[in-house]
């Protein structure tokens, strides 16, 4: 057995195949008697470290084609496709996309192209709501990983999106990730090994962010090469007021550590700016500290250096005027939004229990000392507005806590929790919050504070559904957006609590089929926070393949969730109190490729004062900015005013009570503020008038990038040239199915496997589904898309490569007769390997046709021209098909022929790899042939003519 002593030197350099253990591999690199390879057959594709004394390593050249085996044009077809999607390093610029299922449009390929231009990717992605920042981070992803600059990676997300992230990378990237997690850590780590931690043990590992603030160094106490943070804002330094203590610094402490440790960093958010310079240039400082320095007027960002290499920022409008600068229609569709104000006129129950209610929090108000009692007043007040479900619930809880004498000083964790859960600051539904939060002592007698939640509790209990005018809104509403999209008769309902979730659930059910309900055969369904992923998938397809149906869902699936195929209605059942939680609502189905032209949002408006003041604030306040700006603040409703309008005793409550109801008119701005002194104080101060606002724009990075539309089409464009299109994938996979024998039936773009042998039969079962549309598959979650990197695709590939190691190959010689006027032509397909001595080295390949003429090898001929020349008349003589291919490899000239082509073309790469001129790419310049396989040969001959 070959050990190192007797392994030749010039096997292990890199790009040379060699075999070992039964199969083939491509050395990496070698480093004294360590080397690295890869596998060539598709099984595994990650880089494996040998011994050189412990292995038997030989020589891997793929054996020339047997002359004497003939096979036809079909056959041939196949083996070049599998020798074309196995290309481990093709020399494509743009390398994840042979692994991604993600087809990117031109613009989300800018932040890619970016990382590209720099040594350590350290890149602020802050796209606007509904563009596709989740795909864009995980196309950098895929190339770091593809080009061998980053093996681990910690994605940082709030809880709510971990298992969407997972999802999200394993069928759109095909990246295996591990969520870690405090429910799933005993689990984890039984398949551990001794001593070994859960960190150690997975390369790509989910976590939430305040699940890792808690673990900095035994996190940390292990390399990362990449760390991403979605929704970063969270991660920022909070802003240190004057005479006030700093906030909860931990989310920030974490993730600054991390950053220092990590080489590549992607921070990922809509909504980067909270107003406060300070809170937002922290998170450039993680990209890089010396891109913020002390100056004589204060701390600066380097504006220029940061546009250049740190941070991509488009709102929508940006995107839609990068499409009308090439004449193409917006991705996105139009926005049909208005609010539908629900009168209290014919709800004398409900208009004595707002009553009653306002008279309690205006006790509340009166008596507190502190900003607990207001914050209870203002989430009852919340919770009445949402529904008298949800409302009865926090009566009993509140009344319970009382008479159990359970009312507790809770101090300051309690009103930041009261306060987080109240301004909408946690995504998922806040009930458990609420009844802890309703516990907390206040400053009212307690006698007075029992009678009165009983009176309350006995008048919430008249309001019961059939006298529920919001309830009936919706109702009447629902037909009606259903209607407006035949295609889609879908609508999506938020609402903040999983209380008023189920309310809607059971009165939307029962209301099916019945005069002033829903039409005969809606269905209803419902996510909400307490479901796992799985069960949220098979909600979601269920929804997407009803007919007609309402999905009633919490903030739960605010964020991080597609929707824009499935619906384009969205009914807000009630305000949410933050504007930016608003937006990410609407961007479930207002986003990029939303297949209808236009998506219809209601917003549900009770006829009452505090439900007006919000519409005022988070809708119409919002539209303006938003319509001025391109942007909506994340500051807007803060928590100041919302204490503000929750308090029954302020002036303009009071003028809107006196109204009576609703008017357009109180709704202006001038009105409204002009009416209370202290309202027009606070919005002042949480915008500035339009100073902060002035300050946002002027400090963000809205607008284009400089990179050129020319740039990403072409890098597109040859990436898919090089790896293959979805066509290609499509007839490859179907004709090797064929080819052994598989039956497959299709109907449209939807393809069933009816039988397959046992060689596929763990990866096409009988009965299995499948597209190569991609469309398609997010449209039909139970479809499986095929795509580069799918399990039965690499299957059919190592089969089709295997074979063409075998003597009796059919398809390495094929021949056919065309519309030629040069003579008999032998095509040769050549598999090229170089090698660019970057640091680690890169390794390049290539399958490349050489044509020539038979008679004369050395007279070249352009490969494209034969290849493509048209079909013609009559079949070549098998046995001319062989003395030719003999004659072709017998030539002592070809090995020459082939080195010297190899040269040439490495020239080539090279001169293209000059033109990189960022660090990582130094010494891509420099490219080596290191061997080349003869594949397959095509012989066109002449066609017959009479």
């Amino acid at each position: 057995m070959a050990r190192a002593a007797d392994v030749a030197e010039d096997l292990l350099v890199p790009g040379k195949v060699v075999r070992l253990r039964e199969r083939l591999w491509r050395v990496d690199y070698r480093d004294g008697h360590v080397f690295s390879a890869t596998a060539l057959d598709g099984r595994d594709n990650t880089p494996v470290r040998f011994h050189s004394r412990l292995e038997d390593v030989q020589p891997g050249a793929l054996p020339f084609p047997d002359a004497g085996t003939v096979g036809d044009a079909s056959e041939q077809r196949l083996l070049l496709d599998a020798y074309r999607f196995s290309l481990l390093h093709g020399t494509a610029p743009i390398l994840g996309l042979q692994r991604s299922r993600a087809i990117p449009t031109d613009f989300q390929i800018v932040p890619l192209l970016m990382a590209l231009n720099t040594e350590r990717v350290r890149l602020l992605v802050a796209d606007d709501v509904g563009t596709g920042k989740t795909v864009e981070a995980g196309l950098i992803l895929s190339e770091l990983l593809a080009r061998g600059r980053a093996r681990r990676v910690l994605l940082c997300v709030p809880a709510n999106l971990r298992e969407q992230w997972r999802d999200t990378l394993d069928t759109m990237f095909h990246i295996d990730a591990t969520v870690v997690a405090g429910h799933l850590l005993p689990a984890l780590e039984r398949k551990l090994l001794p001593g070994q931690s859960v960190w150690a043990a997975h390369d790509v590992v989910i976590a939430s962010i305040d699940y890792l603030k808690t673990r900095t160094e035994e996190v940390l106490a292990h390399q990362w090469d990449a760390l991403v943070v979605d929704e970063a804002h969270l991660a920022a330094a909070p802003h240190a007021f004057a005479g006030r203590s700093s906030s909860d610094m931990e989310r920030h402490a974490f993730v600054r550590t991390a950053a220092d440790r990590c080489r590549h960093l992607l921070l990922l958010t809509a909504t980067p700016h909270n107003g406060y310079s300070d809170s937002y240039q922290s998170l450039f400082e993680m990209l890089d500290p010396t891109l913020v320095t002390d100056t004589a007027l204060g701390r600066r960002l380097d504006r220029t250096r940061a546009r250049e290499s740190h941070v991509v920022q488009r709102r929508r409008a940006d995107i839609e005027a990068w499409y009308g600068q090439r004449g193409t229609k917006s991705p996105f569709p139009a926005r049909n939004s208005d609010e539908v104000i629900v009168s209290l006129r014919r709800s004398a129950d409900l208009r004595a229990l707002i009553d009653e209610l306002t008279g309690y929090t205006g006790e509340l108000y009166g008596a507190s000392t502190t900003t607990i009692g207001k914050w209870v007043a203002a989430h009852l007040h919340k919770r009445l507005l949402s529904s008298p479900a949800a409302f009865r619930v926090s009566i009993d809880n509140r009344l319970n806590a009382i008479r159990r004498q359970a009312a507790l000083d809770l101090g300051d964790q309690a009103t930041r929790a009261a306060a987080d859960a109240t301004t909408d600051q946690v995504f998922t539904e806040d009930d458990e919050l609420d009844a802890v939060h309703l516990t907390a002592r206040v400053d009212l007698p307690q006698d007075a504070e029992l009678a009165r939640l009983n009176t309350i509790k006995d008048l919430a209990a008249k309001v019961t559904a059939a006298k529920d005018p919001k309830l009936a809104e919706l109702l009447r509403l629902l037909p009606e957006r259903m209607n407006a999209h035949p295609r889609a008769r879908r609508v999506l309902v938020f609402t903040k609590f999983k209380d008023t979730l189920d309310y809607l659930e059971k009165n939307l059910t029962r209301a099916v089929g019945k005069s002033k309900g829903l039409p005969d055969g809606t269905r209803v369904f419902t996510i909400y926070g307490d479901m796992n992923l799985a069960q949220r998938n098979a909600t979601f397809a269920e929804f997407e393949a009803t007919e007609q149906a309402v999905l009633v869902a919490t903030d739960c699936i605010s964020e991080g969730v597609n929707l824009q195929r499935a619906c384009a209605e969205l009914i807000h059942y009630e305000l949410p109190w933050n504007p930016n939680r608003i937006e990410q609502r609407n961007g479930r189905i207002d986003r990029f490729q939303q297949r209808e032209p236009f998506v219809g949002i209601r917003t549900l408006v009770l006829d009452d004062a505090l439900d007006a003041s919000l519409l005022y604030l988070i809708v119409q306040k919002s539209e303006q900015i938003r319509a001025d700006y391109g942007f909506v603040p994340p500051f807007l409703a803060n928590s100041d005013i919302l204490l503000y309008l929750s308090d029954p005793g302020t002036a303009f409550r009071a003028k809107l009570r006196a109204a009576g109801h609703l008017q357009p008119t109180l709704f202006d701005e001038t009105v409204l503020l002009e009416s209370d002194p202290e309202l027009a104080r606070l919005t002042d101060e949480s915008v500035a008038g339009t100073d902060v606002l002035e300050r946002v724009k002027e400090e963000s990075f809205y607008g284009q990038t400089g990179i050129s539309l020319t740039a990403i089409e072409d890098a597109l464009n040859e990436s898919r040239r090089v790896t293959g299109t979805t066509d290609q994938v499509e007839k490859f996979t179907l004709a090797a199915l064929r080819h052994r024998h598989a039956t497959v039936t299709t109907d449209g773009h939807v393809h069933t496997v009816e039988s397959a042998p046992s060689t596929v039969d763990d990866v096409a079962p009988a009965g299995h589904r499948f597209t190569f549309d991609t469309g398609l598959g997010v449209d039909d979650p139970t479809l499986d898309v095929v795509d580069l990197a799918h399990p039965l695709l690499r299957r059919l590939i190592d089969l089709t490569l295997d074979e063409a190691r075998l003597p009796e190959c059919r398809g390495r010689v094929a021949a056919h007769n065309a519309v030629l006027d040069t003579g008999r032509a032998a095509v040769l397909h050549v598999l090229f390997r170089y090698v660019a001595n970057a640091d680690p080295p890169v390794l390049l390949e290539e399958l490349v046709p050489l044509a020539q003429r038979t008679s004369d090898p050395g007279q070249t001929l352009d490969a494209a021209t034969v290849l493509s020349a048209a079909p013609g008349r009559g079949a070549p003589y098998v046995g001319d098909v062989r003395d030719d291919a003999a004659d072709t490899l017998s030539d002592p000239g070809l090995d020459a022929r082939l080195t010297q082509v190899a040269g040439e073309r490495a020239s080539m790469l090279a001169e293209r790899h000059g033109r990189l001129t960022a660090a990582w790419a130094d010494g891509l310049a420099d490219v080596q042939p290191t061997s080349h396989d003869l594949v397959a040969i095509t012989l066109v001959y002449p066609e017959v003519t009479r």
